[in-house]
């Protein structure tokens, strides 16, 4: 599914997280990376909007630009982002420079503003990239390519690669690459290559922009959920104000995850004979933080806390220390509310041991990938799906140890 166009529902308040990313959508203000020249398709995926980590495709960025009219919003793109300052030929990366400050000189025409940009550009690239038609410069503009321009491009420009996002802050640029296609066929094959033709069979033109600003993300439960820290240190201490009742037991632990499908799963959490059932969706896998989360527990690194959005309530898995470094209390309740859905005094290895062994046991023969990863209305290689089994199956905490 191709998203075109969207009202931008920015939260008030993102919060400060800083998120590795070497693709998908930037969420936080592209200060560093501005002004760039930008080759990308128009609209983007759910897919491309959710990603944040590849191995094939490093460097395809979603970035929004900002509609007026009748009805404000933000209409996304997916392409490569290309720094002005990365650019290695001094006279070309001054000269372009200065595009900006011809942009926002609203003393003169727009006819004589769009003179003065395409000067700067036929200065650098010769002819090989013009304003499109119809373009109104207003930071976030469409430019028409030449045959040469892909050669100069690779002569002297770099493309972003990685970064460090943060939604509430400025993304920091920590890798880039030699743009290394000489010719725009040659990127073309390479960006349909990974990524296919669309459900036409055909492939999406690549669009160069000039991008000075008017931008903006996309935000939705999906942007605001990955923009919170992946576990949360509770302040809550009970083993300052109290000890564990003298003879209580430790409550039975069960630990169940099951496969369900089009995206969906399930856990369930028995203590004893009360069960809290709690619904896993692929929108916002959790199966990243559940294994940090099992790990801070098995290391006794408490209190640990952690939220899993099953998409319309989330439930909130608290781990919290008592006077027994060996016990502890294992809550589940709904955020939001008072609603406690399980809550006892367990075993701490007990707990650790029973999750590790029964992430083990679900992605070893129960994880089905093609009903998990949900790539939008279409389906890609079974490669692309075992990712996230490896990424479980592979961390450091379940490859040791029993």
């Amino acid at each position: 599914m191709m998203l075109g166009w969207s009202k931008s529902d920015e939260p008030e308040h993102s919060r400060s997280r800083e998120i590795a990313r070497n693709c998908g959508q930037l969420l936080g203000r592209l200060d560093e990376l501005l002004p760039c020249l930008y080759i990308a398709q128009y609209g983007a995926s759910g897919r491309d909007l959710r990603e944040r980590e590849t191995e094939v495709a490093p460097g395809l960025f979603a970035v929004g630009a900002r509609t007026g009219g009748d009805h404000p919003g933000v209409a996304p793109r997916v392409g490569l982002i290309l720094p002005l300052r990365l650019c290695r030929d001094e006279k070309a990366r001054a000269a372009l420079q200065e595009i900006p400050a011809l942009i926002d000189c609203h003393q003169t025409t727009m006819s004589d503003r769009r003179r003065a940009v395409q000067a700067k550009l036929d200065e650098v690239f010769g002819g090989d990239l013009m304003i499109a038609d119809k373009e109104s410069l207003d930071g976030f503009f469409a430019l028409r390519p030449r045959p040469g321009l892909f050669h100069r491009l690779h002569e002297s420009f770099d493309y972003v690669t990685g970064v460090l996002d943060n939604p509430a802050g400025i993304i920091r640029v920590t890798s880039a690459a030699h743009f290394h296609w000489r010719a725009y066929g040659e990127l073309m094959e390479w960006y349909h290559g990974l990524r296919g033709s669309d459900r036409f069979g055909a492939w999406s033109a690549l669009t160069p922009f000039f991008v000075a600003g008017n931008t903006g993300a996309l935000y939705s439960y999906s942007t605001e959920r990955w923009a919170r820290a992946g576990l949360h240190r509770p302040a809550e201490e009970p083993s300052k104000w109290f000890v564990i009742r003298p003879g209580l037991p430790d409550a039975q632990i069960g630990i169940r995850l099951e496969m369900e499908e089009y995206g969906w799963a399930k856990l369930y959490l028995t203590l004893d004979v009360a069960t809290a059932t709690i619904h896993l969706s692929e929108v916002f896998d959790p199966f990243g933080e559940m294994v940090a989360w099992g790990r801070e527990i098995d290391e006794g690194d408490l209190p640990i806390q952690m939220e899993i959005d099953e998409e319309g309530q989330e439930a909130v898995l608290t781990v919290l220390r008592t006077e027994n470094p060996e016990r502890v209390l294992l809550r589940v309740t709904r955020k939001y509310s008072d609603e406690v859905l399980l809550e006892g005094i367990v075993a701490r290895a007990a707990l650790a041991a029973s999750l590790k062994a029964e992430l083990r046991r679900f992605f070893t023969t129960e994880f089905d990938p093609q009903h998990w990863d949900l790539r939008g209305d279409h389906f890609d290689d079974e490669n692309d799906y075992v990712q996230v089994k490896d990424r479980v199956v592979n961390h450091a905490w379940l490859a040791t140890g029993e």
